[in-house]
């Protein structure tokens, strides 16, 4: 459920930050610094709760990827200066991007691996 849910659930956080950026300072960088924000603590979170309490790698329980998405997202904003057209094209955008951009992290654990002469995948 992650592809679905994980967009639906930050692009609040991203809207509200990107409205308050762009009236009160005229920045489209709202969702990009909401991004960067979430997965800060994210890190943090991967770091103390598995890694240092339980002794769990890491690059098991990776957050996912949004950069792109909230830059896809402000891209929208910067061009369209409309909150219409923001909110239609660049969240179908966020969320259409999530997926994909993920691809990169998870493409180590899509390889074959030979282990006691038996194929895994």
């Amino acid at each position: 459920w992650w592809p679905m849910v994980t967009p639906i659930t930050t692009i609040t956080f991203c809207a509200a930050r990107q409205y308050y950026n762009w009236v009160i300072y005229r920045q489209p960088f709202g969702a990009t610094v909401s991004i960067l924000a979430f997965g800060a603590g994210k890190w943090i979170a991967v770091y103390s709760s598995w890694m240092w309490w339980s002794n769990y790698p890491p690059n098991f329980v990776m957050p996912a990827t949004l950069i792109p998405s909230a830059l896809v997202l402000d891209i929208v904003l910067l061009l369209t200066r409309n909150w219409t057209l923001t909110a239609v094209i660049g969240a179908w955008m966020y969320a259409a991007l999530f997926y994909p951009s993920n691809w990169p992290i998870f493409a180590y654990s899509h390889t074959p691996l030979v282990v006691d002469g038996a194929l895994l995948s």
